[in-house]
């Protein structure tokens, strides 16, 4: 007997993603980028913080500069769901 099955499985990837946005003159532009697909949300974040890290020291911003946003840590927004930690 020969037999074929195709089956339709949900799978969670994370991406890490890089959005730019740029005011010049009362006009607005922007712009996303994907940066890499990962298995798991740790990974995913280890990566995106790597890279907003060191685009954030190469353009000399000052810590705590609000044009850049780091990823969140997607441990603590499960720690969030289920009380742990405040």
């Amino acid at each position: 007997m020969h037999r074929i099955e195709y089956q339709v499985r949900p799978v969670t990837r994370y991406i890490v993603t890089r959005w730019e946005t740029e005011e010049c003159n009362g006009m607005s532009s922007g712009g996303c980028d994907a940066c890499g697909e990962f298995e798991n949300g740790t990974t995913a974040y280890q990566v995106g913080y790597a890279l907003a890290k060191a685009e954030h020291d190469r353009l000399g911003w000052p810590v705590g500069d609000e044009r850049m946003r780091y990823p969140e840590d997607p441990s603590a927004k499960d720690a969030r769901k289920v009380g742990v930690g405040g």
